[in-house]
């Protein structure tokens, strides 16, 4: 489908990446990671060839029809969100009008018109507005929107309608930038399962590491100026790269070994001159292996492996109350005569859809908008740090990122812990010199954050904390809020952080809140069944069902059964993608292995080693029989899913 040769990217002095080359094929669903800089937006620019490379090509085979999400634009549009998403497509309209013109010439039986109603037929024309309302419903939108005009929207739900319609036409390939960026945690997770059985090709760049792992089957790496693929997801490539350090720090001891052996002879022999030949000829070697010296990376855990954060002052155990409070914006009441309660210890996640009020909720806790009525109650020995995108003002723009770093510092705090926490936050060497006014909104956000964990007060409140983040830098945000020993309060999209840090769930949902008192896996177990027990908890009226009544509780029991049926399939799906996955990587660990031993066979030493030979002849017709019946296995797995 695209095919990458000798492509090359520089900005002046700056070389993004030099001589890849790659081909992206049909059904490949794509994780591309990389540190923040690397490139990888600009990729999706070359292939769309919208950005020039500096040398090198990108071929897009014929009739190949890109759909491409941006990670920060505004969708244009004069059309109502529906209209958009059943008439907003060039080629189902040209379609369409070449069929109403072979209508009114009386050619509906004619060779074309049936070419034109395959082609509209492999477009999904004839059932996009169904299509269309059952994505959108998903990605949040109510029935209310449907027919709202697309520019009377804010800039995130215009993103949303954008991804709608890229998910609603039919594209070969799709170029997803962050696509969870605008959604809520509902949509993300309906988002994660809808590309979970997406049967088309994308790529799409995202910092969440369980969104990776659930969606893809393939990873592209693009670091350090290169990029190389490895079949699998994220996961198995973390896998990849943990044995590829282990057999990097194996070859590192082995030449420090060899190089200290070396060393040791020419200075023991140096000046003895039967021994000059043999020492000359050591020194070439020692000269020879510092241009060929191992290099090992670092491990990202390490970069602040050995910092702990500074002991937060223990607060009492109620750390905020809001009793009987209520907030209205105008006409629009969020919450009325609502109780809360956060406990000391509690690492809490705001789920809820867009609109809900979880962010004014977390504005109410951190004491920055005021409430209507009622009472928030801060606890004994409470500090307070709120953490939002929007809210850049407790920067001061003369500083450099350092200084910035070093006010929030508490009493003595060594430079070089400073510039490690900065470094995890993807300010690292110049960066850390430049003036807080030239900093983009990211930079920004990521400083704040820097700066509420240099030192941590005992009650965090944090607003989608991961936006501007890589995946290396969330992995240290989560080590640093596992290890935190406050109280902790957020609102995340990130499937991957929210799993990894919240130990209890707040639903909020229609001016109220409910509790779950467990992890995020907990809470989506029990949600839907905690819906269905306060229905059959409500007080029974007491007049006599009607027919009406009857055919409601039939209505509901009969979406309860399919929701369970359909909770059911996805969980037998998800059972059988499991056992694939796991069935690819015991394949790849097979073709490493006969790789390995077919590389060992073109060495004289072995060759010539009958016995060595023949059972490494006999291990490679072993794995290629054991290969052939992995396919199988996988080919009956796949075609269990529905």
């Amino acid at each position: 489908m695209i095919t990458i040769t000798n492509l090359s990217k520089n900005y002046g002095r700056k070389i993004l990446f030099q001589n890849i080359s790659l081909s992206i094929n049909r059904s490949e669903k794509i994780g591309l990671i990389g540190p923040n800089g690397t490139g990888k937006t600009t990729l999706f620019g070359l292939i769309l060839q919208e950005i020039e490379a500096s040398s090198g090509s990108v071929i897009v085979h014929k009739n190949t029809h890109i759909g491409y999400l941006p990670q920060e634009a505004s969708f244009k549009s004069d059309a109502s969100v529906l209209s958009e998403l059943t008439e907003g497509d060039e080629r189902i309209m040209s379609l369409r009008k070449e069929m109403e013109m072979l209508e009114a010439k009386n050619e509906a039986g004619s060779n074309r018109y049936g070419e034109v109603l395959h082609n509209l037929e492999v477009l999904g024309y004839f059932e996009l507005e169904h299509k269309a309302k059952k994505i959108l419903m998903g990605l949040g939108f109510k029935e209310k929107d449907l027919n709202r005009p697309i520019s009377q929207m804010s800039g995130g739900w215009q993103m949303r309608t954008l991804l709608a319609k890229l998910l609603t036409y039919h594209y070969d390939i799709l170029l997803l930038d962050e696509p969870t960026n605008y959604l809520d945690l509902n949509a993300a997770l309906w988002l994660k399962d809808y590309l979970t059985g997406y049967d088309g090709t994308f790529i799409m760049i995202s910092h969440d590491k369980a969104f990776l792992n659930e969606v893809t089957n393939y990873t592209l790496i693009l670091e350090n100026g290169s990029i190389f693929k490895v079949h699998g997801n994220y996961e198995h490539y973390e896998e990849i790269k943990a044995q590829k350090r282990i057999h990097l720090l194996k070859q590192s001891k082995e030449q420090g070994k060899k190089r200290q052996q070396l060393e040791r002879f020419v200075e023991r022999f140096h000046a003895q001159p039967n021994k000059a030949a043999s020492v000359r000829a050591k020194r070439r070697v020692l000269e020879k292996m510092e241009d060929e010296e191992i290099v090992v990376p670092q491990d990202p855990r390490e970069s602040i492996g050995d910092f702990h954060f500074p002991p937060t002052r223990r607060s009492g155990y109620k750390v905020m109350t809001l009793d009987k409070i209520s907030k209205s914006y105008g006409d629009i009441q969020v919450y009325s005569n609502l109780d809360f309660e956060i406990a000391q210890g509690e690492k809490a996640v705001l789920a809820g859809e867009n609109g809900a009020g979880k962010s004014t909720l977390l504005k109410i806790l951190a004491g920055v908008v005021d409430i209507d009525s009622g009472s928030r109650i801060v606890g004994h020995n409470v500090d307070t740090g709120y953490f939002s995108q929007t809210r850049t003002d407790v920067l001061n723009p003369e500083n450099t990122v350092l200084q910035e770093a070093y006010s929030a510092a508490p009493g003595f705090m060594p430079e070089e812990t400073i510039r490690t926490i900065l470094g995890a936050f993807l300010f690292t060497g110049d960066d850390s010199e430049k003036k807080v006014k030239v900093l983009s909104g990211g930079e920004k956000s990521r400083l704040i954050l820097a700066k509420l964990l240099i030192d941590p007060p005992n009650f965090l409140l944090l607003d989608e904390p991961t936006t501007h983040l890589d995946v290396d830098a969330v992995d240290a945000l989560v080590r640093a809020l596992t290890d935190y020993e406050g109280t902790l309060v957020f609102i995340s999209h990130d499937i991957y952080f929210v799993r990894s840090i919240a130990n209890i769930v707040f639903e909020v949902k229609d001016g109220s809140i409910r509790k779950f008192p467990g992890n995020f896996d907990y809470y989506l177990d029990k949600k839907d069944t905690a819906a269905s027990a306060i229905q059959t908890h409500k007080p029974r009226q007491a007049k006599k069902d009607t027919v009406k009544d009857i055919e409601k509780e039939k209505a509901r029991e009969d979406e309860k059964r399919r929701r369970e049926e359909e909770k059911k399939r996805k969980a037998s799906n998800s059972a059988l993608r499991n056992k694939i996955n796991m069935l690819e990587k015991e394949k790849e660990k097979l073709r490493l292995e006969s790789y390995a031993k077919a590389r060992a066979l073109s060495n004289p030493h072995i060759y010539r080693d009958e016995d060595t030979a023949r059972e490494y002849g006999r291990r490679m017709k072993e794995i290629e029989k054991l290969i052939s019946e992995i396919d199988g296995n996988i080919k009956n797995l796949e075609e269990q899913i529905v």
